[in-house]
């Protein structure tokens, strides 16, 4: 039996022994409807297609002493009677039952009229009403039980699918949730239909949330509390949904364990098809629902690294920071790397392009405008720094559990390599220091250097001014070409040069701003860049980067150019170290320290 035959069934059977139960429906049917309309005509109403008008009779009927279950489609009965729900049925605390038909995606082919993904998060506003979301028919009898014997307003959520049984007839749900899997490190908490697919997971608990609102937050805290991970599962959109419920109760009380949240983008639902392939497509399936079964500790950061020791602010960013992740594999992996040579056959962005030139004081200049508004320090993280998403990771692909794994993990190795490199210099040269996110940090750390922040575009070196002077540091942004140095710019002795993600975008044309280098007297140069000649091309990983460091044309040849100089006498190469570690395309984060030879 389906849930809504289960639901309606009972319903009829409660009907049977009440003659004060009085059933409206504002034109929406059901072949399990058929029964009480033949046996129980003067008490079912059909109010055609008035939804508001249909509480309104039942506000009525309710205050006359009736019993009354109002009956529609989720978006017209929760959506469109908000306000009438609000104002009429909460705010007098009548025990009217709103049973809404089609949860989630249950009207699979119908689109974002009938998608209903939302409905939680707007019942959720109202503090007086229960809400049911059965999974099975047995749930749903018992969703029409209590609705039938609660005091005040609820409102059931039915499927209009079939997913098997999950409950045995007799079993207790007074709880409001049932652990249908024994629970073990990562624990899924799903509601309604969703838990059918938690079910087709393994190696993991499962909860059945029947009852949303009140919930038992007792229960769900002790489930917490026995858990390292927990991850909701559930047809709704982001906010507002079962996701955000359990959000509100870890922070509430104070749990601070890792969450993940499979459910919905928060927009309109478009697409159509079956629900399956929603669901896969969506990425709402039971292959999303993963735990996060790796961490990255301090030995590794220190392989990384090459380092035999990390500095204790680097160690105290590890200690306090999320470094769980996941490997990518099987068919996640197979789309993801779809997904990746799509971006690569199809991309147009040239590096080094004159176009490019205007691209970068425009996304500089965001990042300008967005401090002068907040004065805000987190406003001058680069907008290409993009957080919830696959990153690589030991020539691997990885999904992290924190959303910004990939901007953590750079604070870490800036703070072993400021701590290692920078110390003992008091003039510290930042070539194309950009939104100034590196100098920011250098000034944070030694706020009595001099630091000088270069560019070639106006806004950056105009934000490095403005930042200086709001927070008082030693800071200074020049505008400065590094395809047409400046030698009218002089580097003071015994001076640091660093540079990131900076020579990358010079499109090999690194030249120029090499032979200014080798002129000036500075004592140390520290360069932090994409390097695709450190790659092993007969890695999967490794050979997708460099395909995609090449498509866009980012600067090659620059460790070999060094090398050769080092051959020559030149210069003395102090370490070259791939960190392994990037973003979804390629590692930016090889470093090259050198130093001129006299």
């Amino acid at each position: 039996m389906d849930i809504r035959d289960a639901f309606f069934e009972e319903v009829y059977q409660i009907a049977k022994n009440n003659k004060n139960v009085v059933f409206i429906t504002a034109d929406a049917d059901a072949f399990s409807l058929e029964k009480y309309k033949r046996d129980f005509p003067s008490r079912f109403v059909n109010a055609g297609v008035a939804e508001q008008n249909m509480v309104s009779l039942a506000t009525g009927l309710a205050l006359s002493g009736k019993k009354v279950f109002i009956y529609c489609l989720i978006p017209f009965i929760a959506m469109r009677c908000y306000e009438n729900i609000k104002s009429n049925i909460c705010s007098m605390k009548l025990p009217v039952v709103i049973v809404g038909a089609g949860a989630g995606l249950s009207f699979e082919f119908d689109g974002p009229t009938h998608h209903a993904v939302s409905d939680i998060a707007v019942m959720r506003t109202l503090p007086e009403i229960a809400i049911f979301n059965p999974s099975d028919a047995y749930s749903a009898k018992f969703s029409a039980q209590a609705s039938y014997m609660a005091e005040g307003p609820t409102y059931v959520r039915l499927d209009k699918g079939f997913g098997g049984e999950i409950y045995k007839e007799g079993e207790d749900l007074s709880s409001g949730l049932k652990i249908i899997r024994k629970l073990e490190k990562t624990n899924i908490i799903s509601t309604g239909f969703m838990t059918h697919e938690a079910l087709k997971t393994s190696g993991m608990g499962v909860v059945d949330l029947l009852r949303i609102n009140p919930l038992n937050e007792k229960k769900i805290l002790e489930i917490i509390d026995s858990s390292d991970q927990i991850i909701t599962m559930e047809e709704n959109c982001k906010t507002g949904g079962i996701g955000s419920v359990l959000s509100e109760i870890m922070a509430d009380n104070s749990r601070n364990i890792s969450f993940n949240k499979v459910a919905l983008e928060d927009r309109q639902i478009f697409e159509t098809g079956t629900r399956a392939w929603l669901r896969i497509k969506l990425k709402i399936s039971s292959k999303n629902a993963k735990p996060f079964d790796k961490e990255l500790s301090v030995e590794d950061f220190k392989k990384s690294f090459g380092a035999e020791e990390l500095s204790p602010s680097a160690v105290k960013i590890i200690e306090e920071t999320d470094f769980r992740y996941r490997i990518i594999e099987g068919e996640e992996k197979d789309e993801l790397v779809k997904h990746i040579l799509f971006k690569i056959e199809n991309d147009t962005q040239i590096i080094g392009a004159p176009e490019r030139t205007g691209q970068w004081e425009k996304g500089w200049n965001e990042n300008l405008e967005s401090f002068k508004n907040s004065q805000d320090l987190s406003s001058i993280t680069p907008k290409f720094i993009r957080p919830n998403q696959a990153i690589r990771l030991n020539q691997q692909y990885i999904m992290p559990a924190d959303h910004n794994f990939e901007n953590d993990y750079f604070s870490v190795f800036r703070a072993w390599l400021f701590e290692k490199y920078l110390k003992n210099y008091d003039n510290i040269y930042d070539f194309g220091t950009g939104s100034g996110y590196n100098i920011v940090p250098m000034a944070k750390m030694f706020p009595e250097k001099h630091l000088y922040g270069m560019d070639f575009v106006p806004s950056s070196p105009e934000l490095i001014n403005r930042l200086a002077k709001a927070y008082g540091w030693k800071m200074e942004g020049i505008l400065f070409n590094m395809r047409k140095p400046d030698y009218s710019l002089r580097i003071k002795p015994g001076s640091c040069v660093f540079t990131s993600g900076t020579l990358e975008q010079v499109a090999s044309d690194f030249e120029p701003f090499l032979e200014y280098l080798l002129k000036q007297p500075f004592d140390l140069c520290i360069n932090i860049e994409p390097t695709v000649e450190v790659y092993d091309e007969n890695n999967l990983v490794d050979y997708l980067a460099v395909k995609f460091h090449r498509k866009r044309g980012y600067t090659e040849g620059y460790l070999p150019r060094l090398r050769e100089l080092e051959s020559r006498g030149k210069i003395e190469i102090l370490k070259v170290k791939r960190l392994f570690f990037g973003s979804l395309f390629m590692e930016g984060f090889t470093y090259m320290v050198w130093k001129k030879k006299n």
